[in-house]
């Protein structure tokens, strides 16, 4: 298991989510109103936001050229670009969930980005990074920022393991009542 930057690595920023992850995220957030998806990529966030907006590069559609309010923005946006996704998404959604690992995030020029446009840093929900993501050593995290948000920042964990956890409780306690 590698757990170190790997420095080698080269991205042409095409990670597609998976879409047992897309639909726990929607599941959480639980968007509503008029919802975006910049990058959609197979559209795996798509299947379980019905009637949103999206935008695909490949498909010729920018998400830089978007200039309509939308309530969220929901999205595992290109790494490399994080910075103006972030500008961009917080000129046209109160609510802004990014898919990424947590210290694209954790900068100061971001969280400047993020106060100075009037926004905060809601939730950071932890998930476990998947074997087709390009393997950094960071926290993979889904971070909620929302306009006019000056409370504390809840952490979850939304990791597979820790959503199982109730199952293998209730199993256990099933055995226990059987016996």
């Amino acid at each position: 298991m590698r757990l170190q930057p790997n420095r080698d690595y080269v991205s042409d920023d095409v990670v597609q989510t998976p879409l047992e992850m897309a639909q726990r995220l929607v599941e959480h957030f639980k968007p509503e109103g008029k919802i975006l998806e910049p990058c959609c990529g197979e559209g795996n966030f798509l299947r379980f936001l019905p009637g949103a907006n999206w935008c695909e590069l490949k498909e010729g559609r920018d998400f830089m050229e978007w200039s309509q309010p939308v309530d969220w923005i929901i999205t595992n946006p290109p790494w490399s670009k994080i910075r103006s996704f972030l500008q961009h998404s917080m000129l046209w959604a109160d609510d802004i969930v990014f898919l990424l690992t947590i210290n694209h995030i954790w900068t100061k020029a971001r969280l400047r980005d993020i106060k100075e446009s009037g926004f905060g840093l809601r939730e950071i929900c932890l998930l476990e990074m998947p074997s087709t993501f390009p393997q950094s050593g960071f926290q993979l995290g889904a971070v909620h920022v929302q306009r006019h948000w000056q409370g504390d920042i809840r952490m979850s964990d939304l990791s597979v393991t820790a959503t199982a956890k109730p199952k293998i409780r209730r199993r256990l306690l099933q055995s226990v009542n059987v016996s």
